[in-house]
C-alpha cells in the first residue's frame, strides 16, 4: 500500500553512494588544474560524512555550477542523493531534472538509480520500476547488486512478494560478504512485512523453490513482528518448526529476535494521564483500554508498572506531579491540547513524556523531554493535498465547516496545496448544523453562473429555452471536510449537482466503520488508520478482539482505542532514542516515526468507499479509480 514504501529504505543512502562513487572520478586538464573547485568537492565529501547531507548538497550544487558539461552533471546527481539522504525529496527531484537526459552510458545507471530512489520515497515504487526497466541489459556488472536491490524494493512495495524474493535472491547469489548476504535478508523480511501490511497475495508461483516458499509463509509472521510484536514469538517460533534448515533462520536469530526484546524494553514504572471523569470521559476511558490491551499482550514478566491518573479530577499539572513523586520514569498524556499546552508550560517536564496532543501554539517549541501524538486533521489534509498532487490533480475545489476545525483544516490543505505547485479554483465554507447544502455547493460549482446566463439569454432573445445547467470546467477534485452525518449529506447533494465526473477526497472524518450508514458516501476516496480500513490479519485480530469486549467501543471509539494501543508501542521506541524515518513502526494508527521536533508523524493508507465499505486503495490503484 500506499504509505509502506518508507519501510524499505534499508541500505538506499548506501546504494547511490557505490553507484556514485564509481561514476565521479574528477578529470585533470592538460594544466593539471581541476576544472571544479577541488575545495567545494572535499567539503561537500567531509559534510556527507559527518552527516550533514544538506550542506553537502548545497557544496556539490556549488561546484556543480562551476563545472562544464558531464562533470556538472555528476555533480548534480550527488546533490541529489545528499537531499535524498537529507529527506529533502523535493529539492532532490528539482535537481534531477536539471540533469542531462543525454548521458553516458557510465551514467545512465546512476541518474536511474536516484531516479528510483525518490519515487520509492514519495510512494510511487511503479514510477521507481518503470526507472530500473530502462537501463539497458545486462546490468552493469559493478552496479548490478545496488540496483537489483532498489528493483527488489520496488515490488515489494507493489505488493509482489514473489517477484521481490526472485529479484533479492538473484541479487544475494553475487554478495561477496556475509554481511552483504546478511543485509539482504534483511531486505527480504522488511519487503516481507511491507507486502503483509498491503494484504499481498502470498502464495508461491508454481515451480518456486524451496527457500521462495519458505520466505513467503514467513510472510505473515514478519507482519505480526512489525505491527504487534508482542505476538510475535509464537508465530516466528512456528515457522522456524516448519523450516528448520532455510536461510532465514540466521536473520531470525542474529537480528529479529534479539531487536523485538530492544523494541519491548520499557521502563520499570509508566504514568499514564487521562481525563477519566468529565467531558472527555468516553475519549479518555477508550485510550485507556488501547494502552492497557497492548499491556497485557506483553508477558507478565515483561510488563512495566502502570499507574493511571484522572486528569479532569486532579488537573493535568497536579496529576504530572503526582506521577514522577510517584516513581514514573515515563509519562503518556495529557491527551488534551490545554492540558498538553499547560504542562509544557509549567517547566516541570522531567521525564520523557509522550504527550497525546499537541501544544495550542505550534510556533513555541515544547520541553526537551516532551514528544507529541496526536491524531491531527491537519496532518490528514496535507496527505490528501500529497495524493492530489501526486496523481496530477493540481487544480481543486474545497468545501469545509464553518468552524473552527474546517479553518485548520483550510490552512493546512491550502499551504501544502501551495507548495506543491497546486492551485485552489474556489472554496466555499458551508454551515454544519444546517441539513441542505446546495447553497454553497452551487456557489462552488458556478451552476448559479450557469442559471443567470440561461436567465439573461431567455430575456434578450423573449423565448423561454430548454437549458440544462453546467458545472465549472477548471477543476480536477472536490476536497470535502466533514463529519459523518454532514458527509452523508454533503456526497449526495454533489453527485445531484453534476460533479459526478469530479473525484471526491476527505479526511479520515467522514468515514465511519458502519456499512449502512456509509452507504451515501460511493466513491469518497480518504486517508485512515490500519486500524479502520487495513484487511491483514494482524489488524482484522485486534479489531475482532475488541469488538467482542467492548463492542459499543469498538464502534464509538475504536480510533482512539488503537491510539491508545500505539502510544504504548512508541514508549520503547522514544526510550531507546530510535527517531526518523528508518525506525518506523507499523502501526494501528500509522506508520509511526519521530521527526526532529519530537512530533510523531502518521502515515496512513488510503480507501476508497464502495457498497458502504472503505475498500483498502494502492498508490497504482488510487490513481486509476477515477
Amino acid at each position: 500500500m500506499q504509505r509502506r514504501s518508507k519501510l524499505l529504505k534499508l541500505a538506499g543512502a548506501a546504494l547511490l553512494a557505490a553507484l556514485l562513487a564509481s561514476a565521479c572520478t574528477m578529470p585533470v586538464t592538460q594544466t593539471g588544474r581541476e576544472p571544479a573547485d577541488r575545495r567545494l568537492v572535499t567539503q561537500a565529501e567531509k559534510l556527507s560524512r559527518d552527516g550533514d547531507h544538506r550542506g553537502a548538497a548545497q557544496a556539490y550544487q556549488q561546484a556543480a555550477a562551476q563545472a562544464p558539461g558531464e562533470l556538472r552533471d555528476r555533480f548534480l546527481l550527488r546533490a541529489a542523493r545528499e537531499y535524498v539522504r537529507a529527506d529533502q525529496i523535493d529539492q532532490a527531484g528539482a535537481l534531477l531534472k536539471q540533469v542531462s537526459t543525454t548521458l553516458p552510458t557510465a551514467d545512465f545507471a546512476l541518474r536511474a538509480a536516484v531516479a528510483a530512489e525518490i519515487n520509492l520515497q514519495t510512494q510511487h515504487p511503479e514510477k521507481a520500476l518503470a526507472e530500473l526497466d530502462r537501463i539497458p541489459q545486462p546490468l552493469p556488472r559493478e552496479d548490478a547488486t545496488d540496483l537489483l536491490a532498489l528493483r527488489a524494493r520496488a515490488l515489494f512495495a507493489m505488493n509482489r512478494p514473489a517477484a521481490g524474493i526472485t529479484t533479492a535472491l538473484e541479487r544475494e547469489r553475487a554478495l561477496d560478504s556475509q554481511d552483504a548476504v546478511r543485509a539482504n535478508r534483511r531486505l527480504i523480511w522488511q519487503g516481507l512485512q511491507q507486502s503483509a501490511a498491503g494484504n499481498a497475495d502470498f502464495t508461491a508461483p508454481a515451480g518456486s523453490s524451496a527457500t521462495v516458499v519458505g520466505y513467503l509463509d514467513l510472510g505473515r509472521a514478519a507482519l505480526t513482528a512489525a505491527r504487534n510484536p508482542f505476538t510475535a514469538n509464537e508465530d516466528l517460533a512456528d515457522w522456524r518448526g516448519r523450516y528448520p534448515s532455510h536461510p532465514a533462520n540466521t536473520l531470525l536469530n542474529e537480528d529479529v529476535l534479539p531487536e523485538l526484546g530492544v523494541g519491548l524494553e520499557y521502563p520499570a514504572q509508566i504514568g499514564l494521564i487521562l481525563p477519566l471523569s468529565g467531558r472527555q470521559q468516553g475519549a479518555g476511558t477508550a485510550v485507556r483500554d488501547g494502552f492497557l490491551a497492548a499491556l497485557l499482550q506483553q508477558q507478565q514478566s515483561q510488563r512495566p508498572v502502570i499507574n493511571v491518573y484522572d486528569s479532569a479530577e486532579m488537573g493535568a499539572t497536579t496529576a504530572y506531579r503526582r506521577a514522577v513523586a510517584d516513581g514514573a520514569q515515563f509519562i503518556v498524556g495529557p491527551l488534551t491540547k490545554d492540558d498538553v499546552t499547560a504542562i509544557a508550560a509549567s517547566g516541570e517536564t522531567s521525564v520523557l513524556t509522550l504527550a497525546l496532543n499537541q501544544v495550542a501554539d505550534e510556533s513555541s517549541a515544547p520541553p526537551s523531554l516532551m514528544f507529541q501524538f496526536a491524531l491531527d486533521p491537519e496532518e490528514e489534509a496535507r496527505q490528501v493535498a500529497q495524493r492530489v498532487a501526486a496523481e496530477g490533480r493540481m487544480r481543486g475545489l474545497l468545501l469545509l465547516p464553518n468552524n473552527e476545525w474546517g479553518q485548520r483544516v483550510f490552512k493546512a490543505f491550502d499551504t501544502e496545496m501551495k507548495t506543491l505547485g497546486g492551485t485552489i479554483a474556489a472554496m466555499r465554507f458551508y454551515d454544519p448544523t444546517e441539513r441542505d447544502y446546495s447553497g454553497p455547493i452551487t456557489q462552488l460549482l458556478l451552476i448559479d453562473e450557469s442559471r443567470a446566463r440561461a436567465r439573461a439569454l431567455s430575456a434578450t432573445i423573449g423565448t423561454r429555452l430548454e437549458f440544462e445547467p453546467r458545472r465549472r470546467s477548471d477543476a480536477q477534485f472536490v476536497f470535502v471536510g466533514a463529519q459523518p452525518v454532514q458527509g452523508r449529506s454533503l456526497r449526495p447533494a454533489l453527485r445531484f449537482h453534476l460533479s459526478e465526473d469530479l473525484p471526491v477526497y476527505a479526511t479520515s472524518d467522514i468515514f465511519e466503520p458502519d456499512a449502512e450508514a456509509n452507504s451515501d458516501l460511493e466513491g469518497v476516496i480518504f486517508p485512515d488508520m490500519p486500524w479502520v480500513i487495513s484487511p491483514d490479519a494482524v489488524s482484522t485480530q485486534l479489531r475482532t478482539a475488541l469488538s467482542k469486549h467492548w463492542p459499543m467501543r469498538a464502534r464509538g471509539r475504536g480510533r482512539l482505542y488503537a491510539f491508545g494501543f500505539d502510544a504504548y508501542r512508541l514508549v520503547p521506541l522514544l526510550k531507546a532514542g530510535k527517531f526518523g524515518n528508518t525506525h518506523a513502526v507499523p502501526g494501528m494508527t500509522g506508520l509511526l516515526s519521530i521527526d526532529s521536533k519530537g512530533h510523531v508523524r502518521r502515515e496512513l493508507d488510503w480507501a476508497q468507499v464502495a457498497g458502504g465499505k472503505a475498500n483498502p486503495l494502492s498508490t497504482a490503484a488510487a490513481t486509476a479509480a477515477n
